[in-house]
C-alpha cells in the first residue's frame, strides 16, 4: 500500500509547500519511495510500499501522451486482464504497473474508469487539459480518502494527520461525529472526527474543477435474485472465492495470512494454500488466559500445511497507546490492539498478508442475524411499547452502544446528539429484514469499523493486507442468495460449511464463534490500565463536552461489580486516550 496527498489552489508555491509538509506523515503507509509532482496550481505527493513492479512502479506517475498523472494507494487485481483490453484499443505502456493502467483506463472510459477495476484503492487523477481533478475511492471502502475545502483551496490525503500536516486545516471537532462514536463506537464512513475535514465515501467519485466539488456513487448492492439449488450455490460460492484468493496473491513479493481458526481465515488460508506452490506464512494471535485461540489455528494450520508464526498478547497499556496515538479518530473497537499487534508480528516476515474480513458481511456470520428468527414472538409487544415499526426496532437496535437517553445524561449540551444516525443508510434494495441488516453492516459498520481498524493497524506497520470476501461480484451474488442459505436459528456461513467442509477441520465449522476483540473487561481491571483510567477520570479531557460526574460514575460503577459497563467503559477510556494523544 501507499500513502497520496495533493492539493489544488491558486498559488503554486503554497500549494508545493503544503503537499512536503504533509508528506512526512504518510512515510508508514510507504516507506520504500516518495515523490511529488507539480502543475500550475497543483501537486500531487506519494509515499510508497513497493508491491508491484518495484522497478519502476514509483509515483506520481505521468502519463506524458494525455498529459495527465496520478496518486494511487492500493492494488488492481484484474489490472493484467485491463491492461490487455486497453492494449487492444491501442493504448501503450511503459512499465508493467497497475497504476499505468489505471491511468491509460481514466484516458479510454474517463470517469467511469472504476466501474472496470477489481480491487482496493484510491487515487487522484489530475487532468491538465481539462483542469479538473479526478478522484475516487473503492466499492467497500478498504483504502481511506480525506479532504478539505476551504478558502478556494482543495487537500486530500490518505490519512487526516497529512492534512493536519500541511499547517492549513483546522482541528476542530465535530460534535456530531463524537456523539455518533458513543452511539456507534466509531465514526460513521461519512464522517470525521474534525469539523473541516470529510471522507469520500465508499463507492463514491469525485471531480473537483473551477472550484466546484461534485461527488456521485458509481455502485451499490441490487436486487438480482439468485435462483440456484443450495448445492449449486455452494459451488459458485467456492469458485468464486477461489478466484478471488489467486487473484489477490498476485505480487512481486511474498504474500502470507492472518490466521485465527475462525472460518473466514480459515477458508482463505486453505484456498491460499492451493494457489501458491511455495510456502505460505500464517500468522496468529492469542490473549493467554483470558481467551485463547491459539490451538484452533495451529490445527487449521497443520491440516493445510502452513508456516506458522504466534504471538500472545499481554495486557499492554502502552500499546494502547501507540495504537491510539496512530488512529486520527477514537475507534470503540478493542479488536485494533491485536490487529496491530498481529499485523507487526506479519511484517517481519512478509509485506503482504490476506485475511477473513468481510466475510462475516457476506454470510450472515454475525449473531444479529440469527436473532432474526427468535425476534417474531415478541417484537410487535416491544415495537408497540416504544413506537417503533419492527423491522426499524430490528435494524438498529445492535448499534446503540449508548442510548439517546444515556448520551443525554453524558452530554453537556444535547444538541449534538444524533437520534439514528443510520437514518441516512439507503435500504431500499433490501426485501426481507435479514437483508436491511445488512445492509447497515455492508454500508456503516463494514467501512466505518472493520476496513478502518485493518488499514491503519496494518499501515502503522507498512503491511499491506487484502480481503478476498470483498470482491464486488462475490459480494454482489452472496446479497441475493436466500436468507436462509446462509442463517438459521443456531448458526451462520451455513453454504461456507456446505462448500469449504472437505477442505478443514470439522471443529472450524461446529465451534463458537469468538471474534478478535480483546477481553476488555479483563484487561480495565488489570494493572497498569486500572490505575491509569482512574488518574485520567479524575479531571478527563472528555470533560469539555461531557459531564465529568457521569464519566466517573461508569468507571465506579463498573469497579464496583457492574461487568455489564465494562464495554461503555472501554469506549470512554479510548476516547480519554485519544484526546490527550491528539490535543
Amino acid at each position: 500500500m501507499c500513502g497520496i496527498i495533493g492539493m489544488v489552489g491558486k498559488d503554486s508555491k503554497a500549494i508545493a509547500n503544503a503537499v512536503v509538509l504533509g508528506l512526512p506523515a504518510l512515510r508508514k503507509r510507504g516507506p520504500d519511495d516518495e515523490g511529488i509532482i507539480e502543475f500550475e496550481g497543483i501537486a500531487l505527493g506519494h509515499t510508497r510500499l513497493a508491491i508491484i513492479d518495484l522497478a519502476t512502479g514509483n509515483q506520481p506517475m505521468k502519463d506524458n501522451e494525455h498529459d495527465t498523472a496520478i496518486s494511487f494507494n492500493g492494488e488492481i487485481f484484474n489490472y493484467k486482464d485491463l491492461r490487455r483490453e486497453l492494449e487492444q484499443k491501442g493504448h501503450q505502456f511503459t512499465t508493467n504497473s497497475d497504476t499505468e493502467v489505471i491511468l491509460k483506463a481514466y484516458s479510454e472510459y474517463g470517469d467511469r474508469c472504476p466501474e472496470y477495476l477489481d480491487g482496493q484503492f484510491a487515487f487522484a487523477i489530475w487532468d491538465n487539459k481539462r483542469k479538473r481533478l479526478f478522484m475516487a475511492r473503492d466499492r467497500f471502502g478498504e483504502k481511506p480518502f480525506f479532504y478539505s475545502l476551504r478558502d478556494g483551496n482543495f487537500i486530500f490525503a490518505s490519512e487526516i494527520k497529512a492534512l493536519i500536516g500541511t499547517g492549513l486545516v483546522r482541528k476542530t471537532l465535530d460534535s456530531t461525529s463524537l456523539d455518533n462514536y458513543l452511539s456507534l463506537y466509531f465514526i460513521p464512513p461519512w464522517r470525521s472526527i474534525y469539523q473541516d475535514i470529510t471522507p469520500l465515501p465508499p463507492a463514491h467519485r469525485a471531480v473537483f474543477e473551477n472550484g466546484t466539488l461534485t461527488i456521485e456513487k458509481y455502485w451499490s448492492l441490487k436486487q438480482a435474485p439468485v435462483v440456484m439449488s443450495f448445492d449449486d450455490a455452494a459451488v459458485e460460492v467456492r469458485d468464486m472465492l477461489s478466484a478471488s484468493v489467486k487473484s489477490r496473491m498476485i505480487a512481486d513479493v511474498e504474500v502470507g495470512v492472518f490466521l485465527s481458526g475462525g472460518i473466514d481465515s480459515s477458508i482463505v488460508t486453505a484456498l491460499a494454500r492451493t494457489h501458491t506452490s511455495k510456502s505460505l506464512k500464517s500468522f496468529s494471535a492469542g490473549f493467554g488466559e483470558y481467551r485463547n485461540e491459539l490451538p484452533y489455528a495451529r490445527e487449521v494450520a497443520e491440516h493445510v500445511g502452513t508456516d506458522h508464526f504466534e504471538r500472545n498478547i499481554p495486557v499492554s497499556l502502552d500499546d494502547i497507546r501507540t495504537v491510539t496515538r496512530y488512529y486520527d479518530e477514537p475507534l470503540g473497537d478493542s479488536s485494533n490492539v491485536p490487529t496491530s499487534l498481529i499485523a507487526q508480528l506479519a511484517r517481519e516476515k512478509v509485506p503482504v498478508a490476506l485475511s477473513g474480513d468481510g466475510g462475516d458481511e457476506l454470510f450472515f456470520g454475525y449473531g444479529h442475524y440469527r436473532a432474526h428468527w427468535h425476534l417474531p414472538t415478541y417484537k410487535k409487544i416491544i415495537a408497540q411499547v416504544l413506537g417503533y415499526t419492527p423491522d426499524r426496532l430490528y435494524t438498529r437496535s445492535h448499534l446503540n452502544m449508548f442510548s439517546v437517553g444515556e448520551r443525554h445524561r453524558l452530554w453537556k449540551e444535547v444538541g449534538a446528539i444524533e437520534r439514528d444516525p443510520t437514518a441516512r443508510i439507503d435500504l431500499g434494495e433490501a426485501k426481507t429484514p435479514l437483508q436491511r441488516l445488512n445492509l447497515l453492516d455492508f454500508y456503516l459498520k463494514l467501512p466505518g469499523d472493520m476496513l478502518t481498524k485493518v488499514d491503519r493497524s496494518s499501515m502503522m506497520h507498512s503491511l499491506e493486507v487484502r480481503s478476498p470476501f470483498l470482491h464486488h461480484e462475490l459480494a454482489q451474488f452472496a446479497f441475493n442468495l436466500p436468507d436462509e442459505y446462509k442463517t438459521n436459528r443456531t448458526h451462520g456461513k451455513i453454504i461456507l460449511e456446505k462448500a469449504f467442509s472437505d477442505q478443514l477441520p470439522k471443529t472450524v465449522f461446529s465451534r463458537k464463534k469468538q471474534g478478535f476483540g480483546a477481553p476488555v473487561k479483563e484487561w480495565l481491571k488489570e494493572e497498569p490500565i486500572r490505575t491509569a483510567l482512574t488518574d485520567m477520570f479524575r479531571d478527563p479531557r472528555i470533560a469539555s463536552f461531557l459531564k465529568a460526574d457521569v464519566v466517573r460514575a461508569y468507571r465506579d460503577d463498573f469497579y464496583g461489580g457492574n461487568d455489564a459497563l465494562g464495554y461503555k467503559l472501554w469506549m470512554l477510556f479510548v476516547l480519554e486516550l485519544w484526546m490527550r494523544e491528539h490535543e
